[in-house]
This record gives structure tokens, C-alpha cells and sequence, in this order.
């Protein structure tokens, strides 16, 4: 699969703007450029997205989320300490 930015904010429910700014803070990777120059987002992207939403909806500030990592654990400590 491979999704343009638009395709994948609307996928994750999030804006444009959102997408652009977790790249510009480091939180979500750079996806490769397809020959025209437009971005290639894959699965991978959809679904740090995704949990950086998520994360973000829970209380967690970027920063915090930018700590966590990108790692597929289930970042229990985080959510105790966030408690």
C-alpha cells in the first residue's frame, strides 16, 4: 500500500497539518518520494501515526511520546506514570 499525506491523515482521522508537524518534531519518519516527488507512506507510517494520535489523546505531551519511541511494547509504565 502506499498512501499520499491527504490519504493518510484522512486514513489515521487526523489533518494534514498534524502530519506535517509530527515530521517537522521528529515524531514520524520521512516516507520515500515516488519519481514525481510526492511522498510514499506505507503501513509502517499509518501506523505510528496512529499511535501517536492515540498516545496524544491519552494525555501524553509530544515530547513524552517522542520518549516512548516507536517500539510495538505496550508503553504500560508510561500510562502508570501518566496516571
Amino acid at each position: 500500500m502506499a498512501w499520499s499525506t491527504r490519504e493518510l491523515a484522512e486514513l489515521a482521522g487526523t489533518t494534514l497539518r498534524a502530519v506535517r508537524h509530527y515530521h517537522q518534531v521528529g515524531l514520524l519518519a520521512e516516507p520515500e518520494r515516488r519519481s514525481n516527488g510526492y511522498k510514499q507512506y506505507g503501513v509502517a507510517h499509518l501506523v505510528r501515526l496512529l499511535r501517536i494520535k492515540r498516545l496524544a489523546e491519552l494525555g501524553f505531551t509530544l515530547p513524552q511520546i517522542a520518549d516512548l519511541g516507536d517500539a510495538d511494547r505496550h508503553p504500560r509504565d508510561a500510562l502508570h506514570g501518566l496516571d
